[in-house]
């Protein structure tokens, strides 16, 4: 086992102390190992979180409502197609950090994506459903197709 003299020792632990803070710290140099293990989660946590919704109805109407805190009425977009629903957002974050002093400058860009289809037991007609967004809340809603439900006879 190789031995360590005392400056030798003190030395290596300096050295690897700058290793570690340059790994911790944002410099112009690196990449910070911090962002990129928040970036992991936080790209985890949007791909794997749904959207949460509830589907329900009345005598006269169906209602798709789905709860969207933090999320602005121009970061979504809504799709019909025959009987499912598309609810899409796309978030987007902007981070500008400049220190003058250390000639530093950091400028980054982050675009999360969600979205969730639901399936109805019945068409939406597009020309009858509509939606609104207040404080975080979605309501999209439509009447029902009186006509939707034909009996089919059974040939002989």
């Amino acid at each position: 086992m190789p031995s360590h003299d005392k400056n030798g020792f003190q030395e290596w632990g300096e050295e690897f102390i700058r290793k570690v803070d340059a790994l911790l710290h944002e410099t112009p140099d690196n990449n910070n190992i911090m962002r990129k293990i928040d970036d992991f989660f936080e790209q985890a946590k949007s791909n794997f979180s749904k959207i949460p919704v509830d589907i329900y109805e009345t005598d006269d109407e169906w209602y798709v409502t789905a709860d969207l805190p933090g999320v602005k009425k121009s970061q979504l977009d809504l799709r019909l197609h025959g009987n499912e629903i598309t609810i899409k957002v796309r978030h987007q974050e902007d981070t500008k950090t400049e220190d003058k002093m250390q000639k530093y400058y950091y400028r980054e860009r982050k675009v999360h994506h969600n979205q969730r289809t639901v399936r109805l037991p019945f068409s939406v007609n597009r020309k009858t459903a509509s939606a609104q967004f207040n404080n975080g809340q979605l309501i999209i809603k439509g009447p029902k197709d009186k006509n939707s439900n034909y009996r089919l006879e059974i040939e002989d």
